[in-house]
């Protein structure tokens, strides 16, 4: 189950906090869904593939123990291609650029090059699953926050007598508000989060298919 959200766009800023609060005192805010995850907090609807295998994307020779640091020029343009920021269009060419010039040993040359790509993937890659799993975590304990502010809230107004209870209250009702938006943006930006690993396994996908076209 990916972290959730009531619905409360069209509450009133107190009203909305206060159905978080209630949604999450209900059970509606659960924690994310356990499956294929080693600490139990993946929130992401997209299965959880721990590493990616280069068998699936890349039908050239062996890539296992390939020492891809060692030849400069391919140690300069693996993390060109491997960021994100650089468009496949781009990447395309400088492959292309990088065979027309790799000599007799291009064939060995592009499997190196795949070797640093698929390595320079799959490690960002992992480190993005840790920092997802983190993310519903926190979620998680921003969810537990909210409900024990109010169920004190609640209690608060109970026993409001006087106007320093009443000021108490009114502070306790800006830190449940403060924690729901906080909660809120956060469960709004989880699909994005969740798309990079994703986005990340196609790159690979995509720049091997490239590497292998320009190999003899």
């Amino acid at each position: 189950m990916p972290i959730t959200t009531p619905r409360f766009a069209r509450t009133r800023p107190l009203a909305r906090c206060l159905a978080v609060a209630a949604a999450l005192m209900g059970g509606l805010c659960a924690a994310p869904a356990l499956a294929a995850s080693p600490t139990g907090l993946w929130p992401c609807i997209q299965p959880r593939v721990a590493s990616l295998a280069a068998a699936q994307m890349w039908a050239g020779p062996p890539v296992d123990g390939l020492d891809w640091r060692a030849d400069a020029k391919v140690s300069e343009l693996v993390p060109v291609l491997a960021a994100r920021r650089t468009p496949l269009e781009q990447a395309d060419t400088l492959i292309e650029d990088f065979a027309k010039t790799a000599g007799p040993d291009k064939n060995l040359r592009l499997t190196l090059l795949f070797a640093g790509v698929f390595d320079q993937i799959n490690g960002l890659r992992s480190r993005i699953l840790t920092g997802i799993e983190r993310y519903a975590k926190h979620q998680i304990d921003l969810s537990q926050r909210i409900k024990e502010e109010s169920l004190a809230l609640a209690k608060a107004k109970k026993a409001a007598v006087t106007d320093d209870d009443k000021a108490k209250t009114v502070e306790l009702e800006k830190q449940v508000l403060w924690d729901t938006r906080i909660y809120d943006t956060r469960a709004q930006a989880v699909t994005a989060v969740c798309e990079s690993p994703v986005i990340l396994e196609q790159r690979a996908f995509s720049l091997a298919r490239s590497i292998q076209n320009a190999m003899d």
